[in-house]
Formats: structure tokens, sequence, C-alpha cells
């Protein structure tokens, strides 16, 4: 038997959503009995490790997306997310993150910082200050696709967590990796760690802990506690909610020509038409926090990290929307109905967008070791 091969497929079978998504039409047969129980497994699980409020205000590329899909839902049905205070305004701090591959065994964590001096910006009336900095070197076996796919900075900036491959899951997981962003030894926090996926890792909102998927015959997942390496395993569902909830109150599908959006726990979807470019595989890379805009990837038959936007999708008219920066390569929503994005042939610029679109500035990609290149990740606030 090719036990490492059995694992890797029953873990892409199994975890990674955007690879394999179920059908959500049985889920709505379901009892009110059943969500009730998964929702109690959820609860007490998460409870191990604070997993605090859903409103977090760290987006990475990442996260967001994936979850399951309702073929046969159709535009009519509608998404009550929970209305942003009139009063929300965009975060006035951000933070960007940036990875420099250095040979074959080395990859530099760098942040771009932003502040707004004038305090919270107005559209179009505050330029920010930024600076770039190196923040520490990771290392890892020469050719290890794992860790750049993984990489993933805490809510509160002061961790990072990566994946290693192992050697004998041939590149689909390894070990868990937990280090401070600023230097210092890395820390291993677990094994046969899933290193693939739209979102191989993801922080829960406090930072005390991290999502993942184990590549087993058994399919493993659950939640990891960043100080001790102690794994809750969680049923599958309570798990794909909590990953979403960490991350945002919806999730997204694309599948059989339709894009779905539905609540972190599967119900109260919203389907619009969706026919991707070439008819290539993608995947729902991240959806607003009020449920109206999808981004989607630009190809997502490798079962690894998404980054590029093929489109962002107003869930409302189920057409592309049109940004007044251009087109649009990369996308972070934010919990306040603000944006940031990066734009397609512009490395060099990312701007801060207000919910309703409008530019609120225009950031500059500094520093000569990222230049050229667009964050993988973005916390504000």
């Amino acid at each position: 038997m090719n036990a490492p091969m059995d694992n890797l497929r029953s873990g892409l079978a199994n975890l990674a959503d955007d690879v394999n998504p179920v059908d959500l039409r049985d889920r709505a047969l379901r009892t009110s009995h059943r969500i009730g129980v998964r929702r109690t497994v959820l609860t007490s699980a998460l409870s191990l490790v604070l997993l605090g409020s859903a409103g977090v205000t760290a987006v990475a590329m990442t996260g967001g997306g994936g979850g399951d899909v309702v073929p046969g839902a159709t535009a009519s049905a509608s998404v009550a997310p929970p209305s942003p205070s009139a009063a929300a305004r965009p975060a006035v701090t951000g933070d960007y993150y940036f990875l420099r591959a250095v040979g074959a065994t080395k990859l530099e964590l760098h942040v771009q910082r932003e502040t707004y001096p004038c305090g919270t910006p107005e559209p179009g009336t505050c330029e920010p200050v930024t600076r770039t900095e190196k923040l520490r070197t990771i290392t890892h076996p020469a050719d290890d696709r794992c860790p750049s796919n993984s990489i993933v900075v805490s809510p509160d900036g002061r961790q990072v967590a990566w994946v290693v491959s192992a050697g004998d899951s041939y590149g689909s997981g390894g070990d868990l990796m937990i280090a401070d962003t600023r230097g210092g030894q890395a820390q291993k926090r677990g094994s046969t760690v899933m290193c693939l996926g739209t979102r191989g890792l993801v922080w829960t909102p406090d930072s005390t802990g991290l999502y993942v998927g184990k590549v087993s015959n058994t399919a493993t997942a659950g939640v990891v506690e960043a100080s001790t390496g102690k794994f809750t395993p969680l049923e599958r569902e309570a798990w794909v909610e909590a990953q979403t909830l960490a991350t945002g109150p919806f999730r997204g599908t694309v599948a059989d020509g339709r894009l779905t959006v539905t609540t972190a726990d599967g119900t109260a979807p919203r389907s619009v038409a969706y026919q991707p470019e070439h008819d290539t595989d993608v995947v729902v890379m991240a959806v607003s926090q009020d449920g109206q805009y999808a981004s989607v990837s630009t190809g997502g038959s490798d079962p690894s990290r998404q980054l590029n936007v093929a489109d962002v999708i107003d869930m409302t008219t189920g057409k592309p929307v049109e940004f007044p920066v251009g087109k649009v390569s990369r996308v972070w929503f934010q919990a306040d109905g603000s944006l940031a994005v990066g734009v397609a042939g512009d490395p060099g610029k990312l701007y801060r967008l207000a919910p309703d679109l409008r530019v609120i500035s225009e950031i500059t990609v500094d520093g000569a070791a990222v230049e050229g290149r667009l964050p993988f990740q973005v916390i504000l606030g």
C-alpha cells in the first residue's frame, strides 16, 4: 500500500474545500436538532482556545474563501448580514506583509507599515506615511513548497506560522512551525499538518491558535494551541464554520456555473451565475463582511494558495465590480466595509478604498527588497 499517497488523497478529498466542494442541498434538509448539536460541538471545542469575536480586523488573502457549494441556490435567496455601524470608519493603520525568496532555502518576511498622522482619513484628504522593514528569515529544505504556501502572520502581528515538509507526505504537509515575527528560534507545534489549499493555516482572531488540517487516513481537522502545540480535533463542519468565522461571517464557492455565498454555517445561500474565463477551475478567495462582494481566483485546479484575483463579483447584481483604480489583482476586505487593493500590472501601488469604493489614499510600495511584489497578507487597524 502507498500510505503517503492515500493520506494525501484522503486529506484533499475531505479538507480542501476548494478542491472537492460538498453539495449543501442535503444540509438544507437537516433538522434544527442537527444544527444545534453541531453548534454545541463548535462552542465547546473553541472555548479551549478562546476564539473570541468574529469581528477580526486581520484579513489574509487565503481567508474567507472555500467552503461548501449550493449548486441549486438562486439569486432570489437573500443573505441577511450584520449591518456595519453608520459611524464605521476605515482603519487608520495598516501592515502589509511581503515574502522575498533568497536562494532555494530562505524566505525573508518584510512588512510595510502605514500610518495616518492626520487621524482617521477621509477619501482623498490625508496622505499616509509608510516605512518598510525586514522582520525575519525563514529557512526551509530546498525546493520545499510548503513554507511559501502556508506562511501566515497572526492578527496581532506578533507571531508567524508556517509548515515545513517532513519529507514523507509528498509536499502536502509537514511540521507546523511558529515563531516571533521579529526573529528568534522557531518552535515546532505539530506534525502531519497540511500546507495545501487556499487557506492552509488560519489563525484564531485572538492569535492564540491555528485551524489546521492533518494529513492522515482519517483526515483530521482541528485547532492547535500556539503556545503548547496541543491539538483539539473538531467535527469537520464545525471546523469549516470556525475557520470562516475567523476571517468573516461568510464563505463562498464556485461550481456548475454558479457562484454561491453562504453564512459561516452554510445557511442562507445567495447564488449568481458565474463562468470563469477559459472554463478554468477557480475558488472563492474571500467574501466581504456584509456578503455583498466575493473575490474569485485566477485558477484553482492545483490545490495551493491562490493570491491573484480574476474577478470581484457583486452578489446583488451578479456583475463584476468596476473599481475606480482599474483592474485589481489583490483584494483585502475589512470589517468596517473598507478595502485594500492592488492593481494588475502595477505592483508598486496599493490603494485604500472606502465602503462606497471611493479612493481614500494611494500607497507606494517602497523598499528595494519588496520592489515589484504585492503583499500576501494585510492586517489593518
